[in-house]
């Protein structure tokens, strides 16, 4: 039997864009190195939450850029709170203080994302910021006193494949590995600055497989949980390690809408469904070129009918300007 994706009525959960400015330069961003970024104004910011709630979206994670870096954050959070929209958060940590999570708390706002992409010279490597390995500590503690249930987010690297036992010891070292903290890792991908030295970048599947019995060890060592926090197609993975992989829902009950108010799968991916500001988000979500996708016509035969159904891994891995496609490293099982 043919595998496909159910259509919602709208997702379940946004990564709403609040702006698309940031205080580091990650070496990987979704952002483009040339472009020239600046905040909405909050009107529009709230114009699209209105068109997020009147779809039924229970949560909104607020995400930039650097949400923490708008100038207005604090009225986009209560003014989503204020709709009854659930809230978490992705940020880089930096901006982050006892006050800031104080306001979060108001918000009902119970955990976030802090992204550390390594130990402190790593760290800095890829954001090109010197001091801001610090400032995310300070934003991590400031989150954990507060009550906030934080998941650390490292994008897996070159420079930083071989350091996250390190990096893990260090938030150690530092008080910062407590029972309300997760460490996850996402998978590089080639968008935005991500896609720059693509070849020389890129993570092979065997590093990628390395990564599960470190993950179960630091999960085993330090008493917190782990994981894989984007897809991996399960045939190219040991079954003992599926536990791991958290998968991927978007284009079905998760989606991404950028500043601009377009919506898209992920924020990797490129392109748009809509745009909610001209569209109905309803209707966007039931559309055309999400039903497309939700077909899998594009994935490989196996993967269409498969009855382990991972959806083929990541549809934002392989390199191109297609908004999604099969994960890059399934042709190696298909030549193996």
């Amino acid at each position: 039997m043919k595998n496909h994706l159910r259509t919602m009525r709208s997702p379940f959960s946004v990564n709403l864009e609040v702006t698309p400015v940031c205080n580091l330069r990650c070496e990987f961003c979704f952002a483009e190195s040339e472009c020239k970024l600046k905040h909405p104004s909050l009107a529009h910011v709230l114009r699209i939450i209105d068109e997020i709630e009147k779809a039924g979206v229970f949560e909104i994670r607020l995400f930039g850029g650097e949400f923490f870096s708008y100038p207005k954050w604090a009225d986009v959070a209560r003014y989503a709170h204020g709709k009854g929209m659930f809230l978490t958060f992705v940020s880089n940590g930096t901006l982050i203080t006892p006050a800031t999570v104080k306001i979060l708390v108001e918000c009902e706002v119970k955990g976030g994302a802090i992204s550390i992409h390594g130990p402190k010279a790593v760290h800095e490597k890829i954001t090109k910021i010197p001091g801001s390995y610090n400032r995310a500590l300070r934003g991590l503690k400031s989150c954990l006193d507060g009550g906030l249930d934080i998941t650390v987010l490292t994008t897996f690297t070159q420079s930083g494949k071989n350091r996250i036992p390190e990096l893990v010891e260090d938030l150690n070292r530092h008080g910062l590995v407590r029972k309300s903290l997760t460490y996850g890792i996402n998978r590089l991908c080639p968008y935005g600055r991500g896609k720059e030295d693509w070849e020389k970048n890129r993570i092979s599947l065997s590093d990628y497989l390395g990564l599960f019995p470190i993950l179960e060890k630091i999960a085993h060592d330090y008493g917190i949980e782990t994981a894989f926090g984007d897809a991996l197609p399960h045939c190219l993975v040991p079954k003992k390690y599926h536990y791991l992989i958290q998968g991927c829902w978007q284009g079905t009950g998760f989606g991404q809408v950028t500043s601009t108010g377009d919506v898209r799968g992920c924020s990797t991916t490129g392109g748009s469904y809509g745009n909610l500001l001209v569209t109905p988000l309803e209707k966007i979500w039931r559309g055309k070129g999400l039903r497309s996708f939700r077909k899998l016509d594009w994935l490989p035969e196996g993967c269409q009918s498969c009855k382990d159904f991972c959806g083929g891994g990541c549809s934002a891995s392989r390199p191109g300007d297609q908004m999604y496609s099969p994960d890059e490293f399934l042709e190696v099982n298909h030549e193996g």
